[in-house]
């Protein structure tokens, strides 16, 4: 055996000692990323003043059926903390589920606030994968919820942002909201006629209120498993009269479209998506509302993926004009548009609505606050989702999506001010 003459160990012993400690090399290597890899899929640097939701779930998740599991909600806020309770979740809509980063729907076992909203067992959590910016949602909600003050049927979900975890996988910042419900609106009960309280929802791609057919509408209240179905009959009626009646009895002041539809609604409502550049829109993606006959219908946006110039990574002008989808996708307003009359109510209400609601610093300060809660947890979020689409450039497109958005908004601004000045 060959011997080391400055040492009393064997070269075959240094040869071992040497295998050894290479094995032990790469093992604490393997090691520290599987550590590493576990550390950003579980417990990511998330701040730990952010709210976060834990869900359990042993059941396959989709957009047809609740599967059970526990909820439990961790704040800042000892107490806005909700311990394990027992709950349901479902995958939202329909083509939300072919997303990588899924909106879910949660049942409660019991009605209880989250983060100081109101009291619930129906909440929404928006994955906003189709916002970059992970802002345009949120912010949607509260400017037309800023309305309130000045008009009462100004409603959307509250909403809080929150960092998810499935079975102790973390998949990213989630907008917490309200469900769109009738306690929402604080509706009556159903009733089993067409004077009911009533929520539809518009799923059209065709010119809503030129003629209807089934499958256009969904009726979301009265609930239809309890054998009361109204749809049909009140969105007949409607359409007819929007698309038959002459313009004297179209604007009739008793029994013309005022007398149906709540004016300062179909004011406000036009006004905010017309700013807001809503896609995807006027004959899909809103709502109708009603309490109990004789109450106003009131319209209700929704669906805010497509607004604010942007849509994933697509980008639309800040002077882009949409009159003209207006027109040929929603009847409604094809006639009110027509009217000189509703059109100067829509110059007055704009230029009253910029002096004392909307001012270009109110509009940047919500979407400043915005940007400062999801800021938080955005990089992280962005990193888990869209390598996945944009692989290099990630980090880019996001960045560009938030610079065009604070950017594009008092860009909007200058434009609508034009527009409404010269409408006639």
């Amino acid at each position: 055996m060959f011997t080391n003459t400055n040492s009393k160990y064997p070269l075959s012993f240094h040869r071992h000692k040497k295998e050894i400690l290479v094995v032990v090399l790469i093992a604490t290597v393997i090691i520290t990323n599987i550590g590493f890899y576990t550390y950003i899929k579980f417990d990511p640097m998330i701040p730990s003043d952010y709210p976060k939701i834990y869900i359990k779930c042993e059941e396959e998740l989709n957009n047809d059926d609740y599967a059970n599991c526990t909820f439990e909600l961790i704040s800042k806020n000892e107490k806005h903390d909700v311990p394990e309770i027992k709950s349901k979740i479902k995958v939202r809509g329909v083509y939300n589920a072919r997303q990588p980063k899924k909106g879910y729907r949660i049942e409660l076992s019991n009605r209880i606030s989250l983060l100081g909203m109101r009291k619930d067992d129906d909440w929404q959590l928006f994955a906003m994968f189709l916002d970059l910016s992970n802002m345009r949602i949120k912010l949607s909600f509260d400017m037309w919820r800023s309305l309130e003050n000045l008009n009462p049927t100004a409603i959307l979900p509250d909403s809080e942002f929150v960092c998810l975890y499935i079975n102790g996988e973390f998949l990213g910042i989630y907008l917490l909201a309200e469900k769109n419900d009738r306690r929402l609106y604080e509706l009556d009960r159903a009733q089993d006629n067409i004077n009911s309280s009533l929520i539809f929802q518009s799923d059209s791609h065709g010119t809503n209120f030129l003629e209807y057919s089934p499958g256009s509408w969904e009726q979301d209240w009265p609930n239809e498993d309890e054998d009361i179905y109204i749809l049909d009959e009140i969105m007949i009626k409607l359409t007819y009269f929007i698309r038959y009646s002459s313009n004297q009895e179209f604007f009739d002041p008793n029994s013309g479209v005022f007398s149906l539809f709540n004016k300062e609604n179909l004011m406000d409502f036009f006004l905010f998506n017309f700013f807001i550049l809503h896609k995807d829109f006027w004959s899909q993606n809103y709502f109708i509302i009603r309490d109990t006959y004789p109450a106003y219908f009131c319209l209700i946006p929704w669906d805010f993926d497509s607004s604010f110039g942007q849509y994933m990574n697509r980008k639309y002008d800040a002077d882009e004009n949409p009159e003209s989808e207006i027109l040929t996708r929603n009847y409604l307003y094809n006639r009110l548009l027509q009217n000189e009359e509703f059109k100067s109510d829509l110059k007055s209400r704009w230029k009253q609505l910029r002096n004392i609601l909307w001012t270009e610093e109110f509009i940047m300060d919500l979407a400043t606050e915005v940007y400062e809660e999801v800021n938080l947890v955005l990089k992280i979020d962005s990193k888990l989702w869209y390598p996945l689409i944009f692989e290099n450039e990630w980090e880019e497109k996001v960045d560009d999506a938030i610079n065009y958005l604070f950017d594009w908004i008092p860009e909007r601004i200058m434009f609508c001010d034009i527009y409404f000045e010269n409408l006639s």
